[in-house]
């Protein structure tokens, strides 16, 4: 019965829809390709793309396409790489005999690079911009929309780049492939901003997954990194194209995991201490790497304009520079996973450790600064297996007896110096784990990568993306887009009306408004109305577990150095302290004379940010049906 009640439902549809056609046509005075466009969006209105079943079928050929499309970008970086590399050693090691590739081999990513600054110039006809930056500045100012071929090209320039040597990975061009995929589906179907973003969210997670053969992991990319929302209507399709993404490249790759690595354990408690040690080396050495890759990449930038270089040739003289440099130290190839294999059962070399460690960023720098393609996962995860290799194999001399081995380091390092240039610690640990499958090591992933991206937040204010982002005037902050809130001041969204004392206020007075209001922050001025400071729960459990407060005024009690607003404030400022601090509520003052003028709180500045968002989203919706009418 249910099965006839189906099929008599879709017999129901099917015959309204072919009656609407008949009747438009009837009636319709344009010509052909008009009364298709107008059939087209009727067909899409009847079949309800805009709700929740229909939207995961969308998401599921989203992930199915992006799989197919890692399948072929992992096949193609591989037959390319293994024709062109075969037997290919450092030079200068006895079993390098055939000396014509002294000249072949600097000359092979050089190619390679001239091949995709042509493509760039007269195919694509475009000039070839930073990966992941560009597809958050999409999600952040472009409402997810990405061009419709940019998936196309981006497939193309990355094989050959990294094929014929280029230091880059190819983690992030396949999730910005995918995010091109499900943005370019997004636009053809004309769905609203939300959707765009979202299904953009989906192709970018399935890429991820896919190549990494990490779908939990995939998804936390996805949702933590390029959109930042971790609602359920954007959670649930990111969750569905992730695994169908997984699923079908798994069924072309194979389901192992992607480094293979023997168990390791936390020996001891003790062991901790070093973990944590290595946590502050991996955020250091995440600065390290940020800086010289953008100091070369600035530097060569600097070379084009002073030689007049023609744009095409660029990624040329970079892969050059790659290939001088990576002759030396084969390892620095982007296409190769194998210096990370012997970090991690501990037979690297400290030869090669120390100068993959110390040139990695260099190699990457010469390759995607120049307009090659490449991502970051690759390159950050080889600096930090060099790094946690080499700190696990001293440790371990000193202290056998108390800690593990080298590789249980490289292991923990690597994950920790991707957290510390990400900042996104939660993506990492995730994705370690399943392309590990380690789980007794998870403890020492957890401290190393969390420690990792504090001090590199301390340290240095910009990850790999948001340099970029912040050169174009593009503020994202801790996933969430501030160039519109640029623009808001705090003068907009202020309360006016608050609970405000006086500095001579006794305190009794205070304990009083206490119990009997809901606010658990009090403002202190003097009577001309200057903020002083505020008087917040922590100093109202002192004095209330004191109990002697006789005699005592709000002078005695106010917290002074408090973080403040200004009138010139905007609001992206108040979102990013608010995201990097405690502090719920923030007092606003008047830049010359002190006075305060309102509060803040963190939920009504989020909540305006999220409205105004929203507002501008379907006004770009609305201008742009006004534009396709």
């Amino acid at each position: 019965m249910k099965g006839r009640f189906r099929n008599s439902r879709l017999r129901r549809r099917f015959i309204a829809l072919s009656y609407l056609i008949l009747r438009k046509s009837r009636y319709f005075k344009g010509t052909s390709q008009q009364f298709f466009r107008m059939t087209w969006a009727s067909f899409l209105a009847q079949l309800n793309l805009n709700q929740d079943l229909p939207f995961l079928l969308v998401a599921i050929f989203v992930g199915v396409v992006t799989g197919y499309l890692a399948v072929i970008f992992h096949d193609a970086i591989k037959i390319i790489s293994s024709y062109l590399f075969y037997g290919t050693t450092a030079l200068g090691l006895p079993n390098f005999n055939n000396y014509l590739r002294i000249i072949l081999l600097p000359l092979i990513p050089a190619l390679g690079g001239l091949v995709v600054g042509l493509y760039n110039a007269f195919v694509a006809k475009s000039k070839p911009e930073h990966g992941l930056p560009s597809v958050i500045k999409a999600v952040a100012q472009k409402n997810g929309k990405i061009p419709m071929r940019n998936w196309f090209h981006k497939t193309i320039t990355s094989v050959v780049s990294i094929g014929t040597g280029g230091s880059g990975g190819r983690e992030a061009p396949i999730a910005q492939v995918g995010a091109s995929v499900g943005s370019t589906v997004a636009q053809l179907l004309k769905f609203s901003p939300g959707r765009t973003r979202t299904l953009l969210g989906c192709g970018a997670a399935a890429g991820l997954a896919a190549v990494f053969n990490a779908p939990i992991g995939g998804v936390m990319f996805a949702v933590e990194v390029i959109l930042g929302d971790f609602s359920v209507r954007t959670f649930s399709p990111i969750v569905v194209a992730s695994v169908v993404g997984t699923v079908v490249s798994r069924s072309h790759l194979g389901n192992y995991q992607t480094f293979q690595v023997p168990t390791y354990s936390l020996v001891s408690d003790t062991e901790l201490v070093f973990y944590f040690i290595l946590g502050v080396l991996a955020g250091l050495s995440a600065v390290l790497f940020i800086r010289t890759f953008y100091t070369v990449e600035e530097y060569l930038q600097k070379m084009e304009k002073r030689f007049r270089i023609p744009l095409w040739a660029m990624p040329a003289v970079g892969g050059l520079l790659c290939g001088l440099v990576s002759m030396w130290v084969p390892e620095l190839y982007g296409f190769s996973y194998e210096t990370i294999d012997r970090a991690l059962t501990g037979t690297e070399t400290w030869q090669n450790m120390i100068a993959v460690y110390l040139l990695k960023p260099v190699t990457a720098a010469f390759t995607i600064g120049s307009g090659g393609s490449g991502g970051m996962f690759a390159p950050t995860m080889k600096m930090g297996a060099m790094l946690g290799s080499m700190f696990g194999k001293l440790v371990n001399d000193l202290f056998p007896n108390i800690t593990a081995a080298s590789g249980a380091y490289a292991l923990v390092g690597m994950g920790a110096v991707t957290a510390g240039i990400m900042r996104a610690p939660l993506t990492v640990i995730l994705i370690l784990f399943e392309v590990t499958g380690q789980y007794e090591i998870v403890l020492p992933i957890m401290f190393a990568a969390v420690t990792s991206a504090l001090v590199a937040r301390l340290a240095y204010p910009y990850t790999m993306e948001t340099y970029v982002l912040e050169k174009e005037n593009v503020r994202v902050g801790f996933g969430i887009a501030l160039t519109i809130a640029g623009n808001i001041s705090v003068l907009d969204v202020m309360q006016r009306k608050f609970v405000k004392f006086f500095d001579v206020t006794r305190v009794e007075t205070i304990i009083d408004a206490f119990h009997n209001t809901r606010d658990s922050h009090f403002f202190i001025t003097t009577p001309d109305g200057v903020f002083i400071g505020i008087i917040g729960l922590d100093e109202m459990s002192i004095v209330l577990k004191e109990g002697g407060f006789a005699g005592m005024i709000a002078d005695d009690l106010v917290k002074k150095n408090v973080t403040m607003l200004y009138d010139t404030s905007k609001l992206d400022e108040a979102l990013k302290i608010f995201e990097i601090s405690e502090y719920s509520t923030l007092p606003v003052v008047a830049s010359g004379t002190g006075k305060l003028l309102g509060i803040l709180k963190q939920d009504e500045a989020f909540s305006y940010y999220r409205k105004q968002m929203n507002l501008i989203g379907e006004n770009t919706g609305d201008q742009a049906e006004q534009k396709a009418g």
